[in-house]
């Protein structure tokens, strides 16, 4: 056996304690490792040994000679891990006795038999490991371990460097299948806690990507939580979250809505049961006394809604003011998907009040992708049969953004003289309102047109071209004909001698007037 090696294995029994139930597991899911030949691609150096180890997912060991503390591997775990252990035991078996060397390390403490606890490869298979053995602080333990390092300087870089992170933490999931989405749903709520107090530190505002990707991983993992009974072993993790969750509302951020998203989606989704969402109500009722920024009222609402305290919730909305209408769309989504109707039309009818002064001020990005995400909760037939007046407020406070929502809505209630009046406050031109829809109310109320048909032309004739002239000459045709269907054609003939006289130095609209045969020559 070389003498690094043999080196090597005295240091490493001195850093191990067999003592330590820790440690004993360790050696033996080293040991394991080493026994199923899941050691390949070793190289000896005189300094160090190099190899890879097939676990879950292959990992890269580099065992230092010289100092077995300053080993790596590219998992996760902080420290000495069953992969350095698994490529010792590989290199030493080469020249030396693991049995051996087992033994010599027992002896360090008598009143413990390692060996008596080192089982057979086969058994050890036949058994899973439960991921509650490492614990909730192990689990925090693991993910502050693998963001430690980061250089936040170059802010392109950190992010694909943290988005690596997670996706490194992930590759070591428990393997147990109901652990899965629990350990994924960790991963990004400890993430984003991690990645947020680095944001605050070095004033990063440009994470914001990241941010919703951990969204978007902790949603995947509630949709399976939420729809599987949990086993007692999750209790003491729910129970973390349970208590940690305010963090989401209290922490400085510069990303506070993605971080009040992952809190609504906790209680909502995860922490479902009457008595929970009740002593949380609690707890942030005595907290908004003493602290009332902003995000603890969401909170409040969020759980009074969850709770069914409906007088409260909308007494708190009301006293928040504009700004509450960003948060509106995930308690619309909740009530809709509960078809909960009745409270649904209750809280639309609070917050469309809130809707015009939030759009004033938000950005163009922000109104559009709030106009699209009210709406895509909102069923507007069955609102448009239940509460129809709920419906056109609600079209009216989001004007112009829902202008051909609520124009269908107007022209399918035959209520024309209003769908023409929203034609004009929409500035509308003529010749791209829907023809058919022209032709129906002009059979009807021929006398509602009039007025988009006079805009129309008066536009066309300011705009001084032949092209402008020829058209302005189409729609004065077709209002002679509304004129005429009314039997005021002698209206049309006092318009028109004044038209032609306002416009006696425009030659060229003179000539289309004569070759459409509104003026004889």
């Amino acid at each position: 056996m070389s003498e690094e090696i043999k080196q090597y294995g005295k240091q490493l029994q001195e850093l191990l304690d067999p003592a330590s139930d820790i440690h004993q597991k360790l050696v033996q899911k080293g040991l394991l490792l080493y026994r199923q030949q899941l050691v390949y691609n070793k190289k000896k150096s005189p300094t160090e040994i190099i190899g890879k180890v097939q676990d879950v997912t292959p990992v890269q060991v580099t065992l230092t000679l010289e100092n077995p503390s300053t080993s790596y591997c590219s998992c996760p775990q902080e420290g000495i891990c069953r992969h350095q252990l698994a490529l010792f035991f590989s290199a030493y078996s080469e020249n030396g006795s693991v049995f051996e060397w087992i033994q010599d390390w027992k002896r360090e403490e008598s009143t413990t038999n390692i060996l008596a606890h080192i089982k057979r490869g086969s058994d050890l298979l036949k058994e899973k490991t439960p991921a509650t053995l490492d614990g909730v602080e192990a689990w925090l333990a693991r993910f502050r371990h693998a963001y430690q390092g980061i250089d936040p300087r170059n802010e392109f870089v950190l992010e694909v460097t943290c988005k690596n992170k997670y996706r490194s933490l992930i590759e070591y999931a428990p393997v147990e299948r109901e652990w899965k989405p629990l350990y994924q749903l960790f991963a990004a709520y400890e993430s984003m806690k991690i990645v947020n107090q680095l944001c605050s530190e070095y004033h990063i505002r440009t994470f914001k990507r990241f941010f919703e990707f951990m969204l978007d991983e902790a949603d995947e993992a509630l949709k399976i939580l939420k729809v599987s009974a949990a086993p007692f072993a999750f209790d003491p993790y729910l129970s973390y979250l349970r208590e940690d969750s305010i963090f989401l509302l209290k922490e400085s951020s510069y990303y506070e809505y993605e971080l009040i998203e992952l809190y609504q989606l906790l209680w909502t989704f995860l922490f479902k049961q009457t008595i929970w969402r009740k002593l949380e109500y609690n707890r942030l009722s005595d907290l908004v006394k003493i602290d009332n920024r902003k995000r603890i009222k969401i909170g409040l609402i969020h759980l009074a809604i969850m709770c069914g305290y409906d007088d409260t919730a909308i007494e708190e909305i009301q006293q928040y003011g504009g700004e509450i209408a960003s948060f509106s769309s995930f308690w619309l989504k909740y009530l809709n998907e509960q078809k909960l109707y009745n409270r649904l039309y209750l809280y639309l009818n609070t917050i469309a009040a809130f809707v015009p002064s939030y759009l004033e001020n938000a950005s163009e990005y922000d109104r559009y992708a709030f106009i699209r995400s009210f709406f895509q909760f909102i069923n507007e037939g069955v609102l448009a049969e239940q509460n129809p007046l709920l419906l056109e407020k609600i079209y009216i406070q989001t004007l112009p953004h829902t202008f051909y929502q609520y124009s269908d809505y107007l022209f399918t209630k035959g209520r024309f003289k209003e769908w023409v009046e929203l034609q004009q406050y929409k500035g509308i031109e003529l010749e791209f309102i829907d023809r058919s829809r022209l032709e129906a109310i002009g059979k009807s109320q021929p006398h509602l047109l009039m007025p988009l048909y006079h805009e129309a032309i008066e536009h066309l004739i300011a705009e001084r071209n032949r092209d402008s002239y020829k058209k302005a000459v189409r729609y004065l045709k077709k209002l002679r004909t509304l004129y005429k269907k009314q039997k005021t054609s002698d209206i049309w003939e006092r318009f028109f001698e004044s038209l032609l006289l306002k416009t006696k130095r425009l030659r060229a609209f003179h000539e289309e007037c004569k070759r459409g045969k509104l003026i004889h020559a």
